[in-house]
């Protein structure tokens, strides 16, 4: 919690005591309006559970049931998917209103209906649902009888309005998802807040943080299924916080709507959840390159001077970014012309040396009648409202603000016309930033209080239900404002707060976190559970926002978060510089070989983000998914996979040199020294200062690029496949990396397939799709090899041209090329000669 003299000490130096003044004043008019339209909190309600089924109406898809007291409706939109509506009312459903939901057409789903005198089981192709009548409860199971999920006491209503899901969890069940968490990857056992907030300094347990996703992914046995609340009100997820053996779902009003969502893994729910929800835009190649912002790089010419010291170090880096100092009196839309006195030449400038700048957005708009946003949002009549019809106002970094009513559709045509001139200057992503929305107040971060008026499409609502909503919808509007403009470059755009389904508009980072040790570690965990609620495209702060970063904590955090999704160091004002060469040596020397790491693996990273595009698959995931009938590793938050094929193991304690890491099943490589390592077991690895540990699947044919400056700087005439040893399948995404040609079907997917074929190791290579990629050749290097082949075939006839050495088999093949095939065993004593011709 925020000590009230610090909070006012920190208005006063952020905009002196007229922002002090407003913040009062703001608090002042909220008691006001809170006496008159929140509700009373005296009266107490109690839960009333849906009771008995006491009449049954089938249809080709769905059951409507009658119970004792209210309505439920279970509809199934696929074999392993069903949605439950319950309500009080008596009557039939109308249709559901959700801004998280996208897909609103399904196939039928043919249904299986038996009724007995106590349950009816309903069985489709994959999962058999049993329904409980006395009292009504669901079961879900296999066909062959392995219970998934089922109700603890189910379905309740209250009179005020609120709701609650009440389910069973397994003695052995972890529990993942919902959003953002400052907490360990397992989330069992505890209670988190479905209520985004601006928790200034937030530690590991702090509760609730930005972005809340009412999505829970539930791992035992070798099942996983998911339960998506379908409610953007404030509520909570109980995961055995409060029952130890109890999953509860609640909120203060709305609806109660759920589905169920069953698969054989994580990747099947979370392809079946991202269905219905969204898959993430593609976005742009660049975007994954490496990022630096910091509050605020200004004027004008300390940008330049930024670009300009990356070049001359030869430290790889795509994206600059410009934080609120940047506007004209942190009005948005603008820029400050004396700091930057020639915006769109400055931009000229970076772009012309390889950089892409995303500017920062807040939602709040000054009240100033001299600034074009204000006048136009009012006259346009997009300002949230009280219910009495004033305009809502509250203090942000400007001033005394309206806020845009992002449910609106003028208010978002009319957010994206303002967006125009800072996408015609040259910005090439728009940055949403305190779209909890935040509010300034005296005691900390306040927001919109719950009576204020939202139009929600024409239907009307309230804010109590569109908080949650509010960054997901600001996110829209940046969105929508990128494809009106600049119809022809992939959209990039940042979100703060988010929601179920806010994976279709914007990636997100993990806030204002803390330089310290423990947020090093936390920022593995939180990109994990982010990426298992269906918001994949994420990563924290490298460095820390708050406080100092040292030299081998940031060379630490740079290698942790190498090949997260979204890899950007940010920093607070007023704190020291976090630039990869801050430090000086040896620090600048290892940190530009760790981020041009992530460079030489942008193919593959790359592959993982379409993989995720395509099928909602986590780009980043835990290490239990490469073993996931193993109970005893799903706790594991010190080691991430990119893919299937990478496990990524940072060093995360202060001073340590080495560290142990558990190995997955099966066979895995060094990265660094090619040595073969058996999985299923922990392993110390060495781990100095210069090194990220880093491994391999066996069986994988692991693409990589030449080190760039920056995306696009060279084409890359030779693509090099580093082959394992090993069985495995890679799948390899290529298109143009920007544009949008690829949704005419410009882009192309590659299977490369490796195995043992008696003493024969086998690459296989097919292609489906019709890019053709600039590369002339692939380098194959296959690796781990303990003596020199007896024969390298292509295509099925002799190699023209290979070498070995050391372990390594090198030949270069044609881009084309579908077959090489190494006989291991050597035929000849000559074990020296490193070059074959035929």
């Amino acid at each position: 919690m925020v000590k009230k003299h610090e909070q006012i000490r920190f208005l006063m130096d952020l905009g002196g005591q007229q922002l002090v003044d407003d913040a009062l004043a703001a608090e002042q008019q909220t008691q006001v309006y809170d006496q008159q339209y929140m509700p009373s909190a005296e009266k107490k309600y109690f839960w009333q559970a849906i009771g008995s089924v006491r009449q049954i109406v089938t249809t080709d898809s769905s059951l409507q049931l009658a119970c004792e007291h209210g309505q439920v409706e279970l509809t199934w939109l696929a074999p392993n998917c069903l949605r439950v509506r319950a309500k009080a009312e008596a009557g039939g459903f109308d249709a559901p209103f959700s801004y998280a939901v996208c897909k609103k057409d399904w196939p039928d789903t043919p249904l299986n209906i038996a009724q007995g005198d106590e349950a009816i089981v309903v069985e489709t192709s994959a999962i058999r649902y049993r329904i409980s009548k006395h009292p009504f409860r669901i079961g879900v199971e296999t066909l062959d009888g392995k219970m998934i999920c089922m109700d603890s006491s189910g379905c309740h209503l209250r009179a005020d309005g609120a709701v609650r899901l009440a389910m069973r969890l397994h003695p052995e069940e972890a529990g993942y998802g919902l959003g953002e968490r400052a907490a360990g990857l397992n989330l069992r056992g505890k209670r988190y807040t479905l209520w985004n907030t601006d928790h200034l300094n937030y530690q590991r347990g702090s509760d609730p943080l930005y972005y809340s996703v009412p999505f829970y992914l539930g791992v035992h046995d070798d099942l996983a299924y998911g339960v998506f609340w379908d409610n953007s009100c404030r509520g909570s997820a109980d995961l055995g916080g409060t029952k130890p053996d109890e999953l509860v779902f609640e909120a203060e009003a709305g609806e109660l709507r759920y589905y169920l969502i069953l698969g054989g893994d994580v990747n099947a729910v979370l392809g079946r959840y991202t269905e219905l929800t969204g898959h993430i835009s593609l976005p742009p190649l660049w975007f994954l390159g490496f990022q630096q912002s910091r509050w605020s790089y200004y004027p004008q010419e300390r940008v330049l001077a930024l670009a300009k010291e990356f070049r001359a170090r030869g430290i790889p880096c795509d994206v600059l970014y410009l934080d609120i100092d940047y506007m004209d009196g942190y009005r948005v839309f603008t820029w400050d012309a004396n700091r930057f006195p020639n915006f769109k030449g400055m931009l000229d400038t970076l772009h012309a040396q390889g950089f892409k700048v995303v500017a920062i957005l807040d939602p709040g708009i000054k009240i100033d009648l001299a600034y074009a946003a204000y006048v136009s949002g009012t006259a346009r009549d997009v300002f949230l409202k009280y219910p009495d019809g004033a305009l809502m106002a509250g203090p942000v970094w400007a001033g005394m603000s309206h806020f845009p009513d992002f449910s609106k559709p003028d208010a978002r045509a009319w957010w994206a016309e303002h967006c125009e001139e800072l996408l015609r200057a040259g910005i090439d992503g728009l940055w949403n930033d305190m779209c909890e929305p935040a509010v300034f107040g005296t005691a900390g971060a306040r927001t919109i209080p719950d009576y204020v008026i939202h139009d929600q499409e024409g239907m009307g609502s309230t804010h109590l239900m569109h908080h949650n909503l509010y960054g997901m919808l600001m996110g829209r509007s940046s969105m929508e404002a990128q494809q009106r403009f600049r119809p022809d470059r992939r959209p990039v755009n940042m979100i703060r707060a988010g929601y179920a389904g806010a994976q279709r508009y914007a990636s997100t980072w993990t806030g204002d976190n803390t330089s310290d040790w423990d947020h090093l570690r936390l920022s593995i965990s939180m990109t994990l559970n982010s990426g298992l609620s269906g918001a994949p495209m994420t990563g924290p702060d490298v460095g820390g926002f708050h406080g100092e970063c040292g030299a081998e904590l940031f060379t630490r955090w740079l290698q942790a978060a190498c090949l997260l999704p979204y890899y950007r160091a940010h920093t607070a004002r007023g704190t020291g510089d976090q630039e990869p060469w801050t430090h000086g040596q040896p620090y600048e020397a290892i940190n530009q070989e760790t981020i041009a790491l992530r460079y030489r693996l942008l193919p593959y990273l790359y592959s993982a983000v379409a993989l995720c595009h395509e099928y909602g698959w986590p780009v980043v995931r835990p290490v239990f998914m490469a073993e996931p009938d193993n109970p005893d590793i799903r706790h594991i938050d010190d080691s991430y996979l990119l893919g299937d094929a990478l496990l990524v193991a940072p060093v995360l304690e202060e001073g340590a040199v080495s560290r142990t890491v558990y190995i997955p099943a099966g066979e895995w490589y060094d990265f660094y020294t090619n040595e073969v390592l058996a999985g299923g077991q922990e392993v110390e690895v060495f781990a100095p200062l210069e090194r990220l540990p880093l491994f391999v699947r066996a069986g994988t044919a692991l693409p990589l690029w030449p080190v760039m400056q920056y995306v696009g700087e060279k084409p890359v005439d030779t693509l090099l496949l580093r082959c394992y040893p090993g069985a495995h399948e890679t799948v390899l995404y290529e298109d143009q990396g920007e544009g949008m040609d690829y949704q005419q079907g410009n882009y192309r997917w590659v299977y490369i397939t490796t195995g043992w074929k008696d003493n024969t190791f086998v690459i296989e290579r097919r292609v489906a799709g019709r890019y053709a990629p600039v590369y002339s050749a692939i380098k194959l290097e296959i690796v781990g090899l303990d003596d020199e082949p007896a024969s390298v075939r292509l295509e099925r006839q002799g190699a023209p041209l290979w070498f070995y050495d050391n372990g390594v088999l090198e030949l270069t093949v044609p881009p084309t090329f579908q077959r090489v095939e190494v006989m291991h065993k050597p035929t000849t004593a000559d074990k020296t000669l490193l070059r074959k011709t035929w």
